[in-house]
């Protein structure tokens, strides 16, 4: 429930961000990467969202090992 929170916040701030970013880019500037001013924000989210999705599926369970120290103990 708290890591549903947190993504919640995180996709507003993102959303808010994008918002803001397009104050700076022309219609031609967003054209030429893909988007238009319409679908800028959906596109970011959406894809913000998918990339916070597959952070959930992979737990990082791996500890870093230093080679150097392998076999020191």
């Amino acid at each position: 429930m708290l890591r549903n929170f947190f993504n919640a916040l995180i996709v507003a701030r993102q959303a808010t961000a994008a918002r803001q970013v397009m104050d700076y880019l022309s219609d031609s500037q967003l054209s030429d990467i893909g988007y238009s001013r319409s679908t800028f924000i959906a596109a970011q989210t959406a894809n913000l969202m998918a990339e916070l999705d597959t952070n959930v599926d992979t737990a990082d369970n791996s500890i870093p090992v230093n080679v150097n120290l392998v076999g020191a103990l």
